[in-house]
């Protein structure tokens, strides 16, 4: 009987001393992912070295909450947004491809755990059409998207989506795309403007969009008419965000000039120079800008060449009184400048309220890609 309670005995030691150590694992993963999340979110909020952050905090919850927890698909979906994209081509595929596999693993996991049909899933899918390697695949995701979108029985959350899909495509796919983004677009857009009010950031940001489409395929009157409908929702809605509101005056100048309507560019330019303050301690950013042709006998002898230019910018944003300050290659390369510089457009200079005549400078680079 002794052997029996000696090998009793072993075996309780043996199991009290596998759970504690078990328990110890939980505790140590715990503790573990506990300091990654925390400087995680530490990154975020400073804004630094959040990639590698991401990462740690990642890799931690994989092991404390396991492969099946909605907590482990978030962590996959943060360090897959926190990827940042690095400079060359090559790179750039193969982090495509670590988000896209990151997106998937999170894809599956709330999939299974509430259903494809889920609100949970569309984070992951969303994020899976945005890495897809092909223009098909992402269609596929952002199709996907829409019918999970409709299925909630949201007419407006439907548009959302719609939306969203337009803005991927045209970013991503717009050569193989167009007309699927274009589709979707449309659709969102007929909701929009049936359904909600003109000042709506929804509204603004379909304008942005549509004019954007339409200018690419030279319907500039459309792309006109919809950017003025931005701008006139700015001017009765002060609150609205700044940045947008030049990015659809630049637009405006740069369309005006291309259909040949500089007189109606200029209001625009004035507005741009009411919003950002003239600096004479540094080089004025044109508002429309048509590059300077390379000279014919240049780019036979592969000749680069730098041209200075000085000249006045006047009261509605035209360039006067031209001349070269220094030149490197030639004298073909200061005649192609000058004769570009014309055509350019600025932001006058502001003050007392009122616009100025102003002096500024500019560089013009002329290089054989090579």
């Amino acid at each position: 009987m002794k052997p029996q309670h000696l090998a009793l005995f072993v075996g309780l030691s043996l199991s009290a001393f596998t759970n504690n150590t078990l328990a110890s694992q939980t505790d140590n993963a715990k503790a573990a992912f506990s300091t990654a999340y925390q400087s995680y979110l530490n990154a975020v909020e400073t804004k630094h070295d959040i990639e590698q952050a991401a990462k740690r905090a990642y890799t931690t919850g994989l092991t404390f909450y396991g492969d099946k927890s909605d907590n482990t698909a978030n962590l996959a979906i943060n360090y897959a947004k926190a990827i940042t994209p690095p400079s060359t081509t090559g790179n750039k595929k193969n982090i495509r491809q670590q988000r896209y596999s990151l997106y998937s693993q999170a894809y599956t996991i709330l999939a299974d755990n509430h259903g494809k049909n889920a609100l949970q899933t569309l984070d992951a899918l969303l994020g899976k059409a945005e890495n897809a390697k092909s223009a098909s695949l992402a269609e596929d995701h952002l199709e996907r998207i829409i019918d999970i979108a409709k299925a909630q029985n949201k007419p407006k959350f439907v548009a959302d989506m719609q939306f969203e899909a337009a803005s991927l495509l045209a970013s991503k796919f717009a050569h193989k795309k167009f007309r699927a983004a274009q589709k979707l677009l449309n659709e969102a857009d007929e909701y929009y403007r049936e359904n909600l009010d003109e000042n709506t950031v929804e509204r603004i940001k379909t304008d942005f969009l549509v004019a954007s489409f339409a200018q690419s395929k030279r319907k500039y009157k459309k792309a006109i008419e919809r950017l003025n409908h931005v701008v006139s929702v700015f001017d009765s809605n002060l609150s609205f965000d700044h940045n947008a509101e030049l990015t659809a005056h630049s637009k405006l100048v740069n369309l005006y000039e291309k259909t040949g309507q500089s007189e109606q560019a200029t209001k625009h330019c004035l507005a741009i120079a009411e919003m950002v303050p003239w600096k004479d301690s540094q080089e004025q950013t044109p508002v429309y800008r048509q590059p300077p042709k390379y000279p014919v006998n240049k780019a036979r002898q592969n000749t680069d060449g730098i041209v200075v230019l000085q000249f006045d910018v006047d009261t509605a944003g035209f360039v006067k009184n031209s001349s070269v300050i220094s030149s490197e290659g030639g004298h073909a390369f200061e005649k192609s400048a000058l004769e570009a510089l014309k055509k350019w457009r600025y932001a006058p200079k502001f003050e007392n309220g009122s616009p100025v005549v102003a002096s500024t400078q500019v560089q013009i680079d002329f290089k054989i890609n090579r």
